[in-house]
């Protein structure tokens, strides 16, 4: 559990980095036009702060 929280700790902080690498995953397709929505960024590092928050979490919860 320690080690799935590190791994999501570290995604979730690149997500809210760098969301622009994340949107041009080819899987789910995702319209041209929604990849230059700012609005998609905006949700991608709330999603982001989301996880980072859980993974945090399962590293205490698994360090405890």
């Amino acid at each position: 559990m320690l080690i799935a929280g590190i791994l999501i700790t570290i995604v979730a902080i690149f997500m809210v980095l760098v969301p622009q690498f994340f949107m041009r995953l080819k899987s789910p397709r995702i319209p041209d036009k929604l990849l230059k929505n700012p609005k998609m960024k905006i949700v991608l590092r709330v999603w982001g702060s989301i996880f980072v928050i859980v993974g945090i979490l399962l590293i205490i919860f698994s360090a405890s």
